[in-house]
């Protein structure tokens, strides 16, 4: 059951955006079909769950008018999302939104999907259910809002030894090597793949947040050491005298 900060968020959602359309959409002949590209073009009349899933990953020279197609599915989309009725979500799920620009829209529309982006994972981190549905839950959220801050903010501000720990923890688990190299992309999913710092931020973030809730849950002492090397320069994190005191 939603939050009641979710709930609000997705009737907001649906309050500001209800009743827009794509006029004229055409989409892309080779991916949509005509009677499925139509019904941008009519307000309020709700989708076939895999053609919404469709357009909501869709890449913006698909549609004639990508911000159009987003703001028309983005009432069904934030339901969908919000009951965690959407397919089976990935990480890529909402690169659509997070290509629109929707951040330069109108102010009523920015802050509508800004607040439920914040209510969606607020509600997530801390509700107990599958780790690997909460970690995607994080990377679309990601990917959607272009920013990794505010989740960060939202999973750090979580009780200590609550749901969130254990999602931080096989969230470091899984992404700790990748941390400490900087070879590679730990957020692989971010829209704008032009830009480094939202991965030095994570780092700083897991080094700043992570140690005493791992500490907390009892996690493998090897985990907690290595997230400790963080704090080296990368150069040092994989020298003897870094691993000289690491637990066997």
């Amino acid at each position: 059951m939603a939050s009641p900060a979710l709930t609000a968020a997705v009737d907001r959602i649906r309050a500001v955006f209800s009743g827009m359309t794509s006029p004229g959409e055409t989409g892309c002949g080779l991916c949509h079909l005509p009677e499925e590209t139509a019904l941008l073009g009519v307000p309020d009349v709700e989708l076939p769950g895999d053609v919404l899933e469709m357009f909501a990953r869709e890449v913006p020279d698909h549609f004639d008018d990508h911000s159009a197609a987003m703001r028309r599915i983005l009432p069904q989309l934030a339901e969908r999302l919000a009951a965690r009725r959407f397919g089976s979500l990935n990480a890529y799920d909402l690169t659509g939104l997070g290509r629109s620009g929707w951040r330069t829209w109108p102010t009523e529309q920015c802050d509508a999907i800004r607040e439920f982006l914040d209510a969606w994972w607020a509600d997530t981190v801390s509700t107990p259910l599958d780790v690997p549905y909460v970690l995607e839950v994080f990377q679309a959220c990601v990917t959607a809002g272009l920013t990794v801050t505010p989740c960060l903010a939202t999973w750090a501000a979580q009780p200590t030894g609550g749901p969130a720990d254990a999602y931080l923890e096989a969230f470091v688990a899984w992404w700790i090597e990748e941390l400490l190299y900087e070879d590679t992309r730990v957020i692989r999913w971010w829209c704008d793949s032009t830009r480094d710092e939202p991965d030095a931020e994570l780092r700083a973030w897991v080094l700043e947040h992570a140690p005493a809730r791992l500490r907390a849950r009892g996690a493998d002492p090897l985990l907690l050491f290595q997230t400790g090397l963080l704090a080296l320069p990368r150069e040092q994190r994989f020298t003897e005298e870094a691993w000289a005191g690491a637990p066997v």
